[in-house]
């Protein structure tokens, strides 16, 4: 057995030390084990012969190259390479439709409330909440000044958002849109007329058919045989009456058969 696993073995079996008297039967001879040489301290030691001068040749020379052998820096090469076509096969991730769709305008709740006349008219008109103005009495002047006064009225009214959620964000615009267009296809099929008014900027904005694919950007449009008018909402002819002369100069272009009579307007 070596000498320092015999050590060892004596030191865990808590012997101090034991030494065989005689040698035992087919015991190989023993031999004195190689114990380390203790290191001296840094400040006691002699630097070899020869040291000094390999020191100020070095430092006159500068610091070794190292030399790399041709088969080891072919191999990293061959690396770098597996390395790039594996990051150029792997998938890249795609953005989410979401990354990719614009920001959604936020829309404040409106009202539209809605007027048929018999088969003649739609009126839409945008209206804010909360605003307490005689809106019906101007809409009711403008029908006398075209002479639809007397004909079958229907009134309704759609709020905006459909169901309003005060602790939730602001619906956006792109719902307001196919909401409100897509209300107006229903009402005009279910109950044609031969003209449609959008009045005001929300009305303007999201009840125009999605068919059109932009907002009115013309006052007077035809969509699918029905006439579509794009004019100020009552709100804003009340708030500012000087509105009310280029009304009724688009309403006497518009339908000229019902306002050939001199002294009628919207008051």
């Amino acid at each position: 057995m070596h000498e320092l696993h015999r050590a060892e073995y004596l030191s865990a079996l808590g012997v101090t030390s034991y030494m065989p008297r005689f040698l035992l039967p087919l015991a190989p001879e023993p031999r004195q084990a190689l114990l380390p040489v203790e290191e001296l301290p840094v400040e006691n030691r002699e630097p070899p012969p020869g040291t000094a001068e390999l020191q100020l040749r070095q430092r006159a020379e500068g610091p070794p190259e190292i030399a790399e052998s041709p088969q080891a820096s072919n191999t990293a090469l061959r690396d770098i390479g597996a390395l790039a076509e594996q990051m150029r096969a792997a998938p890249q991730p795609q953005p989410t439709p979401a990354e990719l769709a614009p920001p959604q305008q936020q829309v404040q709740p409106f009202i539209l409330s809605c007027w048929w006349l018999g088969d003649e008219l739609l009126a839409v008109d945008s209206r804010e909440p909360g605003a307490a103005l005689p809106v019906e009495a101007l809409f009711n002047n403008i029908a006398r000044a075209l002479g639809w006064h007397q004909l079958p009225r229907e009134q309704d009214r759609l709020r905006w958002p459909l169901a309003e959620n005060r602790f939730g964000p602001a619906a956006a615009a792109s719902d307001a849109r196919d909401t409100c267009s897509s209300w107006l296809e229903a009402a005009s099929a279910r109950r044609p007329v031969k003209s449609i008014w959008l009045m005001g900027r929300q009305a303007c904005d999201f009840c125009s058919p999605l068919s059109l694919k932009q907002p009115l950007a013309e006052p007077v449009t035809e969509w699918n045989g029905v006439r579509l008018v794009a004019m100020p909402s009552l709100t804003e002819l009340l708030q500012q009456p000087e509105r009310k002369r280029a009304l009724w100069q688009l309403l006497r272009e518009t339908y000229p058969e019902h306002t050939r009579f001199p002294n009628s307007g919207a008051r």
